[in-house]
């Protein structure tokens, strides 16, 4: 019987994972993924928080992750388009309009790795994206609201505070997600010299 070398261990198993890779009929099915994750945690989980764009901490967490983990131009916009799409569908936003705004921060953070081909080198691009990205959905919603007169509640103190905290929500979704990625980075590649 041989003896056992170890080499097929679960660390060592971990560490031939790929993080990263081009857009696989599996990666579009992970990224697609997300962006109904995205719906789903925001219909049902409820943070005692009343602040505007609070659910921005876990959907531009989502969209990050879904950004590192493919290698393709627009893998952010999937994200962005599976929770427009998924919203629509399950009846989650009435209003197609609302539902749209979910692709604002897919799209400045695909355009942001495009002008920022080195991205993944620095902790705080995707963050800073994607708070912008975050942001500007108050800044749509007025601009829905002075044009076509649609009323939303996080606009009824003005259009600073939901940008603020549109802004930091977005900002601190988007630093958990690039933090996560590299500490799994850094596992992966502890696993690896083992």
């Amino acid at each position: 019987m041989p003896v056992a070398s170890g080499r097929s261990s679960p660390a060592r198993a971990l560490s031939t994972i790929e993080l990263t890779g081009p857009l696989t009929a599996g990666r579009l099915l992970f990224l697609i993924g997300l962006g109904v994750l995205t719906v789903v945690l925001h219909k049902t989980f409820h943070y005692p928080l009343k602040m505007p764009g609070h659910h921005g901490l876990e959907a531009m967490a989502l969209l990050v992750l879904g950004r590192l983990s493919c290698a393709s131009p627009v893998s952010a916009s999937i994200v962005g388009g599976s929770t427009v799409a998924t919203s629509i569908l399950s009846g989650a936003d009435h209003d197609p309009a609302t539902a749209l705004l979910a692709l604002a921060p897919a799209v400045v953070l695909d355009l942001a790795v495009y002008f920022f081909p080195a991205w993944r080198s620095y902790l705080i691009i995707a963050p800073i994206a994607v708070a912008i990205g975050h942001a500007l959905k108050p800044v749509m919603r007025m601009g829905l609201f002075e044009t076509f007169g649609m009323h939303f509640g996080s606009l009824r103190h003005g259009l600073m505070y939901p940008l603020t905290s549109h802004l930091v929500y977005g900002f601190a979704g988007g630093l958990i997600a690039m933090l996560l990625w590299r500490a799994a980075e850094r596992r992966r590649a502890e696993f690896g010299r083992r």
